[in-house]
């Protein structure tokens, strides 16, 4: 993957800078039904986007991927550390690290090769229901059809520096965290508002844009009635809102207005 130029956004005082950490390769066929015809056939080729968000006193990462420590991504070069310095972002001033959910690719970037914590100062907040007994539950690890390595978790539970549910420090206001099970139990998207503006981090409520078309559109792996639920409360919210969002696998921002949009 081409590493591109860094792409930050405003949200009032807020601004969102996207790191985009290597991408995955996957026939898409083997995600959906077999005869979903809205899914390309071949290799299809997604971003694995993270998300910082700085502001007065706040510098706060939403997910952590790091291409050398996930084998199914294609390699940027460039570890997370590495790219939050070229965005001019100081990896020891992160505060929090939310994570969306228990899949790997939106946890792995937490620690260093030798399992040390990336982000020393910061607390890391994961849902109480991907988690159970010192380790991701087996239906977070197992979610996607592949199993997740849980020890860079493990680890932050062992040194007190994973929170469940909420954080021991607690998030500035601007930040909301909103249940959003289906694609794992305790999956979150984040709600990002200041002056008026406000920006939904969906995480993985859509992977590809055929679901934003057509909602129904669902994973394999995915409790069905969960998401599609919280894709309904979800959009609802984006609409009453008027607000933009970005998934973690599709490169664009979107407003509000895509699901009123004809289909």
């Amino acid at each position: 993957m081409t590493v591109g130029p860094v792409q930050e956004i405003q949200i009032g005082a807020l601004t969102a800078t996207v790191l985009q950490l290597g991408e995955i390769s996957d026939d898409l066929s083997d995600w959906f039904e077999a005869d979903t015809v809205a899914v390309p056939e071949g290799l299809s080729r997604l971003p694995i986007n993270c998300l910082h968000i700085s502001g007065p006193g706040i510098s706060i990462l939403i997910d952590a991927c790091d291409p050398g420590l996930y084998p199914d991504v294609r390699q940027t070069g460039r570890s997370i550390g590495q790219s939050l310095e070229t965005a001019g972002i100081a990896p020891e001033g992160i505060t929090h690290v939310i994570l969306t959910h228990g899949h790997h690719d939106h946890f792995c970037g937490v620690a260093s090769p030798s399992n040390e914590p990336v982000f020393r100062s910061a607390r890391h907040i994961l849902a109480p229901q991907d988690w159970g007994k010192g380790t991701l539950t087996p239906e977070a690890q197992m979610a996607d059809g592949n199993a997740a390595d849980p020890s860079p978790l493990e680890m932050l539970f062992q040194r007190g520096l994973l929170d469940l549910g909420e954080s021991t420090v607690p998030l500035p206001p601007q930040i909301n965290l909103i249940d959003a099970p289906g694609e794992t139990r305790g999956h979150r998207v984040v709600r990002l508002s200041s002056g008026g503006d406000v920006l939904y981090f969906l995480a993985d409520l859509f992977h590809v844009q055929a679901e934003i078309n057509d909602p129904g559109l669902c994973p394999l792996w995915a409790d069905v009635t969960s998401l599609t639920e919280s894709r309904t409360q979800i959009v609802s919210a984006i609409s009453r809102d008027n607000a933009r969002f970005l998934c973690s696998h599709i490169s664009t921002f979107f407003s509000a207005s895509v699901f009123s949009a004809p289909r």
